[in-house]
């Protein structure tokens, strides 16, 4: 059976757990997601999760969990950045720098019609572990040799990237001399302007990114109030996307990884790659 890696996004850090049970039980998880999408189940023992949240996880005393109160410098400028990028004026708070960011996640809950706790919880969540990877060169090629390990390991025909995953996938498919029959990207922030594209290890050609050369093919899919995914379609940012759909999930589930596994796309482009 051809084998399938998964890279999963952000807020998974398991503190109970060593990284290889960590991945073990998240992987069992996105098997069994991914199986409520396909006519023909695929096997736990095919399927395999790199585990990096581990890697993410800052020393000292940093406090944790989902304050926005104690959000790092650069995670919170980010959430104001990408605020801005859902069209909220922050010169109506104290302007880019000195706006609160309940004040912000409030201001993006009203003009997405959700509540104020979600995108709280979002932006707690996101933001931390994305500048933990793309402004730390320590922690970024740690999290790309573990990718890249797994995939010389496993030989993997699919590659399933989630939200921060995919930022990984796409880097260490350029940067690594690893090779994957097709990157299916879901819930991805790779083009997200200002915040994350322009950090992105790839060649780019006329302010364009492009599929990487460690993959054959690649598979974006997103939903269209995925407050991550943005801006949409991907393909207006990146050349050589074989496939880019807009995908619905769920309204209240608009950025979860169990959505975006169990949807009908992703069942479609991991049937066609797997044969």
């Amino acid at each position: 059976m051809p084998q399938i890696l998964t890279i999963h996004g952000v807020n998974q850090f398991d503190p109970d757990r060593e990284p290889p049970a960590a991945a073990a039980r998240l992987g069992a998880a996105w098997t069994a997601a991914l199986n409520r999408g396909l006519e023909t189940p695929v096997e736990a023992a095919d399927v395999h999760m790199v585990y990096y949240a581990d890697l993410l996880q800052p020393t000292g005393d940093i406090p944790q969990g989902e304050d926005l109160d104690h959000l790092p410098p650069e995670a919170a400028d980010a959430a104001r950045r990408w605020a801005e990028l859902h069209g909220v004026n922050l010169d109506e708070a104290q302007g880019r720098i000195a706006a609160p960011l309940r004040w912000v996640a409030d201001a993006v809950a009203r003009r997405k019609g959700l509540g104020n706790d979600t995108v709280r919880r979002l932006i707690a969540r996101f933001f931390p572990d994305l500048v933990a990877y793309l402004h730390s060169p320590t922690t970024r090629e740690a999290v790309q040799a573990r990718l890249a390990e797994a995939i010389e390991r496993t030989s993997p025909t699919v590659l399933i990237a989630h939200s921060l995953g995919s930022v990984v996938a796409y880097d260490t498919l350029w940067r690594h001399d690893v090779k994957v029959d097709a990157l299916i990207t879901v819930g991805s922030p790779l083009a997200m302007p200002d915040i994350v594209f322009p950090h992105l290890q790839h060649p780019c050609t006329d302010g364009k990114g492009s599929r990487p050369h460690g993959a054959v093919a690649w598979v974006n899919i997103a939903d269209p109030g995925d407050l991550v995914a943005i801006p949409q379609p991907l393909a207006e940012r990146f050349d050589k996307v074989t496939t880019d759909v807009r995908a619905g999930i769920g309204a209240f589930a608009f950025h979860k990884a169990a959505g975006y596994l169990a949807n009908g796309e992703t069942a479609k482009a991991v049937t066609r790659y797997l044969g």
